[in-house]
């Protein structure tokens, strides 16, 4: 009867899975790093867009108040 499946013994199986194990870690941490500056730059981006929407909406707001002191200002009725 033949046996199926790998046949490793004990010594070189142990340092098959610690090679594993260290190449999982070292992969894991580089795509850790690698994620933070999408991560970063997509805070940054959404932080632009937010301060966008804001200006943009101080700047209707002041034309909006300007335009409420013009109609009011005796200066400017004729």
């Amino acid at each position: 009867m033949t046996r199926s499946g790998l046949s490793l013994r004990p010594l070189p199986a142990s340092l098959l899975l610690l090679c594993t194990g260290v190449g999982a870690v070292a992969v894991i941490g580089f795509f850790t790093f690698a994620v933070v500056p999408v991560v970063l730059g997509a805070g940054l981006l959404i932080a632009f867009l937010a301060g966008a929407v804001v200006f943009g909406w101080a700047g209707i707001e002041a034309l909006a108040a300007l335009e409420r002191w013009m109609e009011n200002d005796p200066h400017f009725k004729r």
